[in-house]
């Protein structure tokens, strides 16, 4: 009688040994084939991971310019958008009043000095514009609203002015006022006078949106409005003739506040060109790299779905022969 022999035993052993082996790659190509992605990379880069340790550092700073870049996207997208609305109610107030000035009376100048206060507050609020609970006018400050309201501003002018007869001399005490560094400056500007710090988008690349509410081309606007307002301020006690002289007198004012913006508007919009020109370089970039990564990490899904149909015949012609020959060891026991 035949119970064992070592030829059996080491058959045994190696059949044992067999199937391990072939369900270990099953389940290794399985995962590749589920993840597509290798995985043994140290034996598919034969133990040199530096080339995809720099095309890793590579894409990470790639993400962290087009996030750069995002924000201060949005950044100029609100600049912009406020100034838009700015540059349109000006544009619309300067046009009526010219419209008028032939005909202008002491009505007329009334009304438009109100609908100046109601456009100054308007400009106020614009230009205090936040986004993403950072103001975009502020410079450094951007926790910080940077105008005060158009009470502080109309109070602080008025204290200036009263007195005041002709509509030359009101103007002229109101500009010297917007250009006196203890005048606008000091009363109404409360953000801070450092602009943003240039941000890194791109490689080697940098851009600058350095505007602040503080800046001459948006405070003219402010002042234009002032002039336009004080037409109708009863504590001045102006006539009719002065407030008229100070309503036509605007819509100079308002024509260079205009062209002032639409300058500041096209430098922004040069600066938006920038940005987006830059982005597109940062995808394509993107893009190239992780192309290069993928081929480098990635298992090819045909190439896996054969090697894994292959392996599962071969674990099932091993199930065949391990159940043959243990029924032939049986026969020789018996």
């Amino acid at each position: 009688m035949i119970i064992n022999s070592y030829g059996d035993m080491a058959q045994h052993l190696f059949l044992r040994s067999r199937n391990t082996e072939l369900q270990q790659n099953i389940t290794t190509l399985s995962e590749e084939f589920s993840t597509g992605k290798s995985a043994n990379l140290t034996e598919r880069l034969g133990g040199d991971f530096t080339y995809l340790a720099d095309l890793e550092s590579n894409l990470k700073r790639l993400d962290s310019y087009m996030v750069a870049n995002g924000e201060l996207q949005l950044f100029a997208t609100a600049m912009q958008g406020s100034m838009d609305k700015v540059q349109s109610q000006v544009q619309a107030m300067r046009n009526d009043i010219l419209t008028i000035a032939p005909a202008m009376d002491e009505a007329n100048a009334e009304q438009f000095g109100d609908q100046a206060n109601q456009r100054l507050s308007s400009a106020i609020s614009l230009f205090n514009t936040s986004v993403g609970g950072r103001t975009v006018f502020s410079g450094t400050a951007t926790d910080t609203k940077p105008l005060n309201d158009a009470d502080t501003l109309m109070t602080a002018i008025l204290a200036e002015v009263g007195g005041l007869t002709t509509a030359d001399d009101i103007i002229q005490a109101v500009k010297d006022w917007f250009d006196d560094p203890t005048g606008f400056d000091t009363v109404m500007y409360q953000g801070s006078t450092t602009s943003l710090q240039p941000v890194t988008v791109g490689e080697g690349e940098q851009v600058l949106l350095g505007i602040r509410a503080d800046d001459d081309n948006l405070k003219h606007t402010l002042q234009s409005y002032v002039i336009t307002a004080l037409a109708d301020e009863p504590s001045l006690g102006l006539t009719a003739d002065v407030q008229i002289d100070l309503v036509i007198k605007s819509g100079t004012e308002l024509s260079e506040s205009e062209s002032r913006l639409i300058d500041v508007q096209a430098d922004t919009g040069f600066i938006e060109g920038q940005l987006e020109a830059i982005n597109t370089r940062n995808e394509a970039s993107k893009t190239s790299l992780s192309i290069v990564r993928n081929n480098l990490v990635s298992a090819d899904p045909y190439e896996t779905y054969t090697r894994l149909e292959e392996a599962q015949a071969q674990l099932e012609g091993l199930y065949m022969i391990t159940s043959r020959s243990s029924q032939l060891s049986l026969m020789n026991y018996l």
